[in-house]
């Protein structure tokens, strides 16, 4: 009998320590951000906590594509899509684009197809990629910034934005349109 008791206090503990692990992994769905995919007319494609970025702002500040905020506006994300009309590389258009301000990257890796940086500016970390079809296709991007103090609770959401960011099918894109 007091060979039996080790094993059974084992798999009670077991048994226990998974309804907890259910228990919590439960709660944490509970509170998940409603994770949603974003598609434009140009191929552009993207998913998104939209339980974050609960309130659509229009138009973001380039390119063809929709801007949302979160409810306290705070925190921004553009989805958009650009002519790549002078037929740059990723490395190119950031020689080209990137502003002066800009110059002290916190990260930046730079491909073929794509590139993606971030930084520190006024307060505010933000996280720019664009995925480029070709060169003389469409450049796929988001951007994102939110307060620099909450780089850290930010880092899993704009891992997950970022890879899932991806285009629907190549072709032709009518003239960027600046806003």
């Amino acid at each position: 009998m007091n060979r039996l008791l080790p094993r059974v206090a084992g798999a009670v503990f077991f048994a226990a320590s998974c309804v907890g692990a259910l228990a919590q992994d439960a709660a944490e769905g509970a509170r998940a951000p409603g994770w949603t995919t974003h598609a434009d007319d140009y191929g552009t494609v993207v998913d998104f906590p939209a339980g974050i970025f609960s309130v659509p702002e229009g138009a973001p500040p380039i390119g063809n594509g929709r801007r949302f905020r979160t409810a306290d506006g705070r925190a921004e994300l553009s989805v958009y899509t650009l002519a790549n009309t002078d037929r740059r590389t990723p490395r190119a258009y950031l020689q080209r684009h990137l502003r002066s301000e800009f110059k002290h990257l916190d990260y930046d890796r730079v491909s073929g197809r794509f590139f993606a940086v971030s930084g520190i500016v006024r307060g505010k970390t933000f996280y720019s990629r664009c995925n480029f079809e070709s060169p003389r296709g469409a450049m796929h991007c988001i951007y994102l910034d939110y307060p620099a103090d909450e780089t850290h609770a930010w880092d899993r959401v704009v891992t997950r934005i970022s890879r899932s960011l991806r285009a629907t099918r190549s072709g032709a894109y009518p003239e960027a349109s600046v806003r």
